[in-house]
């Protein structure tokens, strides 16, 4: 097994729950929800790489779901400020 696959998935891992904290501090501490992040291939064909997936879930179950058309490692603050 080579060992560039385990530091790659870790470092996937890192930026998803960085991603995950990055909306937590936008909604607040008083904000009690699931948030989900994951990475996936963009299917708009303006959209030149993968593409960031974010889905908030409060506690009514309901949902917000959102796209950033930036991989995982680059989505920044400003980037949940604005599609939020």
């Amino acid at each position: 097994m080579s060992k560039s696959k385990p530091i790659q998935a870790a470092k996937a891992l890192w930026h998803t729950q960085r991603v995950k904290r990055l909306v937590r501090d936008y909604l607040g501490s008083s904000a009690a929800c699931l948030v989900s992040v994951r990475e996936t291939t963009c299917s708009d064909p303006d959209c030149a790489g993968p593409a960031t997936d974010v889905r908030v879930v409060n506690l009514s179950f309901c949902e917000t779901c959102f796209t950033i058309h930036k991989p995982v490692s680059s989505v920044s603050y400003s980037d949940i400020v604005e599609i939020l």
